[in-house]
């Protein structure tokens, strides 16, 4: 036994033996080639932030949350502005604060609902989507924009869009117009033309239809993820008005009087102005297609974070109507996730027979 145990302990390693300083080497080298393989292969967009474990596509769907307290909170798919709430509260009626572009400012405290009476003053928005602006090729985030329905105006948002679809789609079938629900070739059919990336094409015409006459109170709520100046914001729109209102979209009569609008729009956006990283601004459109701005104030300035301010207003309906679009439909939206996320909640509400929706989206 002890010779075989000799003879065995005395045959050579088949791998000869390293020194410790060099076994360090050898794993140090295979680490950075494992490094660079994994770069120079890698055709992913830079990140600029860790990526979140939710999918934005449709928030409103997405009731989850680690504090059960935070149930009435959507997650937004980013770190910077990382929930929306799912409700919102606003003044009911226009004349509640000032039509015109005047330097007085009153507040609203952020979120509050007036108590129970007799003549109510706020009405609630049910957020139906939402999403991140991103700019240039790096995906840059600019700000997490979310479109809120006032939650009494569901059921009409709901009828509005069903007779648009079978308005378009008919031909003037008054038989088929006149349909009150949709069978699953049809919501299929309508989710692509929401979806769809034509300037000008049916699916962007629906919603100037349902944006025109369905008197549908909505609102556009908007949270920056940097520090943003109003003049980037304003151009942006101002530049979704430009190709909204092109022949197709405006006739040549209905253009009459638009440049001035456009220039009282860019008003309530002076210079100078600007919208922090995390607060809060609203863009209000009323039953006629009025126009009114809100700005959260900044919380350096006030004692109570959340108050807003009022910016001014609008009577001019072709304006928010054409920004809206800039959102909702066509080539270039300002943001693909908050218009998909957006269809998704559409299709959530056009599933149900006319006249059987509660007011809830979620």
């Amino acid at each position: 036994m002890s010779s075989d145990a000799e003879t065995f302990t005395s045959e050579k390693p088949i791998l000869p033996r390293t020194s410790k300083p060099l076994r360090q080497l050898l794993f140090a080298s295979a680490g950075i080639g494992i490094v660079y393989y994994a770069t120079a292969t890698n055709r992913q967009p830079i990140l600029l932030e860790p990526p979140s474990s939710r999918n934005p596509t449709n928030p409103i769907q997405d009731k989850q949350s680690s504090n059960p307290e935070e149930d009435d909170l959507i997650s937004t798919g980013t770190s910077y502005v990382p929930f929306f709430p799912r409700t919102i509260s606003l003044p009911i009626s226009p004349s509640a604060v000032p039509t015109t572009n005047s330097t007085a400012t009153p507040t609203l405290p952020y979120g509050t609902s007036t108590p129970s009476s007799p003549s109510k003053t706020s009405e609630d928005y049910t957020l139906l989507g939402l999403g991140i602006r991103r700019v240039s090729f790096l995906s840059i985030q600019v700000y997490v924009v979310g479109l809120y329905i006032a939650t009494s105006d569901l059921p009409k948002l709901q009828e509005s869009l069903v007779r648009a679809f079978f308005t378009s789609s008919s031909a003037g079938d008054s038989t088929v117009s006149a349909a009150t629900t949709l069978v699953e070739n049809e919501k299929n059919e309508l989710r692509n033309l929401l979806s769809e990336t034509a300037q000008g094409g049916r699916g962007e015409k629906m919603w100037d239809e349902v944006l025109r006459g369905a008197g549908v109170r909505s609102v556009l709520r908007i949270v920056p993820t940097r520090g943003t100046n109003f003049g980037h914001m304003r151009d942006g729109w101002v530049r979704s008005i430009d190709a909204r209102s092109k022949p197709g979209m405006l006739g040549e009569k209905e253009k009459e009087g638009l440049a001035e609008s456009v220039g009282d729009f860019k008003a309530i956006f002076g210079a100078g102005k600007s919208v922090g990283k995390g607060r809060e601004l609203l863009l209000r459109r009323g039953e006629g297609g009025e126009l009114g701005v809100w700005l959260e104030e900044d919380a350096a300035e006030k004692e109570v974070k959340g108050e807003r301010a009022w910016l001014g207003g609008l009577k001019d309906e072709r304006i928010s109507r054409l920004v809206w679009l800039g959102y909702l439909a066509g080539g270039n939206v300002a943001s693909e996730e908050a218009r998909k996320s957006v269809v998704s909640g559409v299709m959530d509400l056009v599933e149900r027979p006319i006249g059987t929706i509660d007011t809830q989206v979620v």
